[in-house]
């Protein structure tokens, strides 16, 4: 609303108080005495002053109450609460003043007076709730023909509020025509004049009866399972079917914030919604300063969004790409005080930067996100992923206990369990080296958390294959067995933070993948969204697996003991340590090895170091 329409509203009802003030009187005095009687000449006498101080006590009664600044065109039960509550204010002072100053107001008049001006009031500001509901009934009505028709699946509170919206909004373009609900106790009943008209058996024939072009889901928590029914029922009767909040949305107190949006991949492979402990990771991060290196990539990212969210008093961001920086920078500015963050360019291959940066704002903990992770572009490039990933964590490591970090929580991955690439196996060292740097340091506290692959992040298989959709096909997937453990990115960094709260040193911490989904028929799915079928639309090819890549990824190691935590959603490897000291000669000469020009010096120490690792030599490594 403009400010201009703003005041104008104001002064208006400030004006109506008045008219009202001196029209409660008048009635309330009448009703008493008689409209044909004469009221006593006392009354009258006293009846100016008492319409002056009771305007007075009226425009600061409703200024207390901030009546003068809701929005009565949008009022609400709250609205409606507040001016009551206003009025009685009103009323209550008026009768007090009236017996300290002895003017005798008959008590009837004081309580007609009472609710005739509260009455009043009510009427002024609801005749512009009035009048806009009779205008988006209007507009509703001269434009319905062309309206999408829509069948709103869920009659809870999210879907009642999107329903009144789509009614009052005929700008959006649709109109509610029905609601589909489980509850049977709702069936029959209206809302709003939209009539639930059954559960999900009824909702076929709804589509076809009440010609709907679009099935909004308004059930925030609705699993993968129910989305993919759903999606079946609608793409076989040709409907179009969207979302209206997500499971992301859960904890979210304003509905208004919600948007209709398209189903996507991270819909169809959502699970049960994730309990946090919320107090545990607030103490953990609240008024922390905390580096986060890696901080410009996908995970990386959403850690510095959610520490900042839960209170951390400074980020540093710490990446080598700077247009990553540069993004990340400008997105956090938008939602947080630039205060609370830095960017810092650097590599983690540098340690005088690592010692410099650490020394200068003394992280309390440390995210250590920054890797190589692309298998088969680290097939290619070998000795990039040992230096990187494994003397970038040492380095790191390193600077962390000369410099007093709390905790140290390396970002691990499935890929380290029994690793047919070099990125595992790099990763795997990665872990044992932060259990080796946990026993000789007094101070801060190491531990690794291990996941598998995150949807949307940088190198993801989804962009690929939407790419491959858009440009007409065909879909490759390497294996029609491969399988991938696949998790959304904020659920992933939120069970991230919870256990870096529980770390207590040394701990392998596992995430809950729930079950693997197949490759192929994430494929699918995704063809399927975009309303095509798999395989008459767009041809699916299978071209092998690549260097480096095998088709199910384990999340643990036989020889570790896992133990479950409080949240079922993460579970600890304990440590199974080695000989410490082999550990560190080891990696000395793995250090060695990545100076000779040949690589399979370097490929001897790391299968050294881990003796589950299985690789099979490709020709084409480039040194």
């Amino acid at each position: 609303m403009k400010k201009t329409t703003r005041l104008f509203y104001t002064a208006t009802l400030f004006l109506w108080d008045m008219i009202s003030v001196y029209l409660s009187v008048l009635l309330g005095l009448r009703l008493r005495f008689g409209f044909t009687s004469l009221i006593p000449e006392y009354y009258l006498q006293n009846q100016s002053m008492f319409i002056f101080t009771a305007i007075f006590i009226t425009i600061v009664s409703n200024l207390i109450f901030h009546c003068y600044n809701s929005v009565w065109q949008r009022a609400g039960a709250v609205d409606v609460i507040k001016q009551t509550c206003s009025g009685l204010f009103i009323f209550s002072t008026m009768t007090v003043l009236d017996r300290v100053q002895a003017k005798g107001m008959p008590k009837e008049a004081l309580i007609l007076i009472g609710i005739f001006l509260t009455l009043f009031m009510l009427i002024g500001r609801m005749f512009f709730r009035f009048t806009t509901i009779v205008k988006a009934h209007v507009k509703f009505y001269s434009v319905k023909k062309n309206l999408i028709r829509v069948i709103i699946y869920g009659a809870g509170e999210t879907g009642c509020y999107l329903s009144k919206n789509l009614s009052m909004h005929a700008e959006d373009g649709m109109i509610p025509v029905a609601f589909i609900d489980d509850n049977k106790s709702l069936w029959g009943a209206k809302i709003d004049g939209v009539k639930v008209v059954g559960g999900r058996d009824r909702l076929e024939k709804a589509i076809h009866e009440y010609r709907a072009d679009e099935v909004i889901v308004a059930i925030t928590c609705a699993d993968n399972n129910f989305i993919k029914e759903i999606m079946a029922i609608t793409q076989a009767n040709k409907c179009a079917l969207k979302r209206y909040g997500t499971i992301d949305d859960v904890q979210e107190k304003d509905l208004s914030n919600l948007r209709i949006a398209n189903i996507n991949l991270e819909d169809l492979l959502r699970r049960d919604c994730i309990t946090l402990n919320m107090n545990a990771v607030e103490q953990f991060v609240k008024d922390k300063t905390v580096l986060v290196t890696g901080g410009a990539g996908s995970i990386g990212s959403e850690i510095c969004r959610q520490v900042l969210k839960f209170g951390c008093s400074l980020l540093l961001v710490f990446d080598i790409n700077e247009n990553g920086l540069f993004f990340i920078d400008n997105e956090l500015k938008e939602s947080f005080d630039p205060s609370r963050f830095k960017m810092i360019l650097g590599t983690v291959r540098e340690q005088s930067r690592l010692q410099e940066i650490m020394k200068k704002y003394k992280p309390q903990l440390v995210f250590h996100a920054a890797a190589h992770k692309h298998v088969p572009m680290m097939e290619l490039n070998p000795k990039e992923a040992i230096k990187n990933n494994v003397f970038g964590t040492i380095k790191t490591a390193q600077a962390a206990i000369c410099n007093g970090v709390e905790k140290f929580i390396l970002i691990s991955t499935d890929k380290a369990v029994n690793p047919t690439n070099i990125m595992g196996a790099s990763k795997r060292i990665a872990e044992l080296v932060i259990q080796m740097m946990d026993k000789v340091s007094d101070r801060t506290d190491f531990a690794a958390v291990r996941f598998g692959n995150v949807l949307g992040s940088n190198g993801s298989v989804v962009p690929f294959f939407k790419k491959q959709i858009e440009a007409g096909g065909p879909v490759t997937v390497t294996h029609p067995d491969m399988r991938r453990y696949f998790m959304t990115i904020p659920e992933a960094v939120q069970l991230v933070l919870e256990a870096g709260a529980m770390a207590n040193g040394g701990e392998i911490f596992v995430l809950d993948m729930g079950k693997p989904v197949k490759i192929y028929d994430l494929a699918c799915d995704l063809i399927r969204l975009y309303g095509l079928r798999p395989g008459d639309d767009i041809p699916i090819v299978f071209t092998g697996l690549r260097p480096g890549e095998k088709l199910f990824e384990e999340i643990s190691l036989k020889e570790e003991d896992t133990a479950k935590t409080s949240n079922n959603k993460i579970y600890i490897n304990k440590p199974v340590y080695t000989d410490m000291s082999e550990l560190a000669v080891n990696i000395k000469a793995l250090e060695r090895s990545i100076q000779e020009t040949e690589p399979d010096q370097m490929f001897a120490a790391v299968k050294t170091i881990v003796s589950t690792f299985k690789h099979e030599e490709n020709k084409n490594i480039m040194n």
